[in-house]
């Protein structure tokens, strides 16, 4: 078997395919998790209350959404 003939790698596979929906979502609650996480350690409880205030519209807007059935 020749170099030319052997199976793609899987980093090159990767490249080809597409994130899922369940992958994107999981990668967009790592990175509120990890926003959320940093500004606790940067500055405190007031570090995590505004995370915790910034959020409440997105929350609000989701229930909304949730209860009407889209």
């Amino acid at each position: 078997m020749s170099p030319a003939e052997s199976p793609a790698s899987p980093a090159a596979e990767m490249a080809n395919t597409q994130m899922s929906g369940e992958k994107v979502f999981y990668l967009v609650a790592l990175v509120l998790v990890v926003i959320g996480a940093a500004m606790t350690l940067l500055f405190g409880l007031p570090g995590l209350a505004m995370t915790a205030l910034a959020l409440v519209p997105v929350v609000y807007a989701l229930l909304i959404l949730l209860s009407v059935g889209k």
